[in-house]
């Protein structure tokens, strides 16, 4: 699981992450913030737009409204929604629901948002064998704490230790309490929580009547098309440079994007924070992977699985889904569909 408790930069100075990029928003003479686009010959629909954080990532809704005022007043509701979901789900802060759970080993009376991950968790868990995993915290802390203190990896064996402490089975929750199984445990909810929010905002647009909306909160939820009819586009970036790999295009559906280049320990690469529960080291089966699901959810649990996964076992879970389709950067640098 993609564990991301990090400061700011990480060991070798590079961002913590690299958000897709989103393509195309200005289409049709758009100018983002003001303008106007007229559908229809009378309906005029003019962009909104609002940025800011989410879970430590950047973040960025993007807008077309026919009552720009009252999308404003809906997006400041949204900013609420995304601080008030920081305070179940963010490592980052001491007072939140997992930041307690891991201190103390138990919780009692969770949130009903809390306890849903969690078991959004179990379930895709359960769905790749374990190769979604969010008990992996403990490996993150021991792999953080070496390099901040000496520069190194920690040891194969002190690795090895944290065995007994990585099992999502060993999380016992409940409406009344989450419980961990073994002193020691420690869970993060950051390679599913961004697409968890990403979907809340999302549906709370939604909800608000909005119909051409691309949210990207760490992952991207579209809903609608683009006001000109197209769908819209969305840029892979290259794990090793600047530049787009790969653009897709997303109707009513997700993507996210799980690889080791965004948090590096060493300048190599070799130690970044994508995790094999199996092995407790980190993952090389590709340099990047990317989901389009219908949730971006979904989405991003499924692209820090696959990034840990066999080939032929996350093809076969892939397949097992409905309207999911998968993108790899292998680690010949070639940008390919899953499997082939």
């Amino acid at each position: 699981m993609a564990s991301r408790r990090i400061p700011a930069r990480a060991a070798n100075g590079t961002s913590r992450r690299r958000v897709i990029t989103i393509l195309g928003a200005t289409a049709g003479g758009l100018t983002l913030g003001g303008g106007a686009l007229l559908l229809g010959g009378s309906r005029e629909l003019e962009a909104v737009e609002w940025s800011g954080v989410a879970l430590g990532s950047p973040a960025r809704i993007v807008l077309y409204s026919d009552d720009p005022v009252g999308a404003r007043s809906l997006l400041a509701q949204v900013a609420d929604d995304i601080h008030a979901l920081e305070d179940e789900f963010s490592l980052y802060r001491s007072g939140s629901a997992i930041s307690r759970l891991n201190s103390t080993g138990q919780i009692d009376k969770p949130g009903r948002e809390f306890l849903h991950l969690l078991d959004e968790s179990v379930r895709m868990s359960e769905l790749t064998s374990g190769a979604f995993d969010p008990t992996v915290q403990p490996i993150w802390d021991v792999t953080a704490e070496s390099f901040r203190s000496t520069g190194l990896p920690p040891s194969l064996d002190a690795l090895d230790r944290l065995r007994p402490l990585v099992n999502w089975q060993g999380v016992d929750a409940s409406a009344d309490t989450i419980r961990f199984a073994r002193p020691g445990m420690a869970v993060t909810l950051n390679g599913i929580a961004q697409g968890f929010i990403t979907d809340r905002v999302a549906d709370r647009l939604r909800e608000g009547g909005l119909q051409h909306v691309l949210a990207e909160l760490g992952e991207t939820r579209a809903i609608g098309r683009h006001p000109d009819g197209r769908r819209w586009r969305i840029g892979i970036p290259d794990p090793d440079g600047e530049m787009l790999i790969e653009t897709v295009q997303l109707g009513d559906e997700a993507i996210a994007t799980s690889g080791g280049y965004g948090t590096r320990f060493d300048a190599e690469g070799k130690w970044h924070h994508i995790f094999d529960p199996a092995t407790t080291r980190s993952a090389h089966r590709h340099r990047s992977v990317s989901v389009i699901a219908p949730t971006a959810t979904e989405a991003d649990a499924l692209a820090t699985a696959f990034a840990v996964m066999p080939e032929r076992a996350a093809v076969e879970v892939a397949a097992s889904l409905p309207n999911v389709r998968v993108r790899v950067v292998d680690n010949a640098g070639v940008a390919r569909p899953l499997g082939t």
